[in-house]
């Protein structure tokens, strides 16, 4: 692989602090970030992080994906169970986030660094689990606001890769309803990896939907197929389908189309058509945020429609939202020879 100068290049993070003892579980909230910094270097480059992090979506109202804390290098052993931290500053300087930097991170990271060939650097779990920690560091030239500009995409990507990997392992850690799971396969024909605590709440009598729900919030996971291919999905065909599923199965919701989008998107190695938006129900007094996959089972020859939505008032949508799509990534199919009559 070819070294580009400026290329972000993710490099493992070594740490020298000797035999790990069994991990605590990192503790605080999912949507806050710690950003270890000095002082001025946090007045600098805090928009810059904020533009990159604290994004706004729309779940039906206005939330900011990720807040920042500030806090000083000095004072790590008061975040270092945090979920999600941030240490940026400069290497070969005499600061305690300098120190800091160079205990952290290995020789070779060091010199790429100083050599301008790589200015971002991971590490999962660094002192506890469940935490992921990003370092942001420069040699000087480029300064740390640029580098946080230029790369201010790939920054929140991962924050995001790591928020699902985190909610994944979340949704799954009290363990999975095996025989719902196996039920599921024996009848259909598909199964997913079923979280503990979801109900089957299956109302379909031809058996062409199914649909799970966990409380408290409400997050729903639902599966509706035909059993035949259909043709290249379009925008509004996307809308009329998924309300035509709430007038029958969601108790009458309907899709805000001011407030939704569609995509072509690979899912699950399939070519799918995703919506994404905003679901409300006038009668109910509810709404929240969706996500709709729509694609053919060339095994099966069916077509799958599988729905994720989330009712939770007062509380960060998003982060339920992860968790949903975990475990929609576990959907599987198997031949349909296979059913159990």
């Amino acid at each position: 692989m070819k070294k580009i100068v400026f290329l972000l290049f993710i490099y493992s993070i070594l740490f020298s602090y000797g035999c790990k003892k069994k991990q605590l579980i990192a503790g605080g909230q999912r949507d806050v970030i710690v950003v270890l910094a000095e002082q001025d270097d946090w007045f600098k480059t805090k928009d810059a992080l904020e533009n990159a992090l604290g994004r706004d979506v729309f779940t039906p109202n206005r939330e900011t994906i990720y807040e920042l804390m500030h806090g000083l290098p000095q004072n790590l052993p008061s975040y270092i169970y945090s979920k999600n931290l941030i240490l940026i500053g400069y290497v070969g300087d005499l600061s305690e986030a300098s120190n800091l930097i160079s205990t952290l991170l290995t020789d070779k990271a060091q010199e790429m660094i100083q050599k301008k060939e790589a200015f971002i650097f991971e590490k999962e779990n660094p002192w506890a689990f469940a935490q992921y920690l990003l370092v942001i560091a420069s040699p000087g030239k480029p300064e740390l606001v640029d580098i946080i500009e230029r790369y201010k995409d790939v920054i929140f990507d991962y924050f995001e890769n790591a928020s699902y990997k985190r909610a994944k392992w979340l949704i799954y850690s009290g363990g999975r309803e095996e025989e719902k799971e196996e039920k599921l396969k024996n009848e259909f024909n598909f199964a997913v990896d079923l979280p503990i605590g979801f109900y089957w709440m299956r109302e379909d009598s031809i058996k062409t939907f199914a649909k799970f729900v966990r409380r408290y919030p409400y997050r729903l996971f639902s599966i509706a197929w035909q059993e035949n291919m259909v043709g290249s999905i379009s925008w509004n065909d996307a809308c009329r389908i998924r309300d035509s599923i709430g007038a029958l199965y969601f108790e009458n919701d309907v899709i805000v189309k001011n407030m939704t989008e569609g995509k072509r998107v690979e899912f699950l190695g399939r070519d799918g058509y995703k919506l994404e938006g905003i679901w409300e129900n006038n009668e109910r007094v509810m709404g929240g945020p969706f996500r709709t996959y729509f694609f053919n089972d060339t095994l099966q020859k069916r077509f799958y429609m599988i729905d994720i939505h989330v009712f939770a008032p007062g509380k960060k949508k998003w982060f339920y939202l992860k968790e949903l799509e975990a475990v929609a990534s576990t959907f599987k199919t198997y031949p349909l020879k296979e059913s159990k009559q």
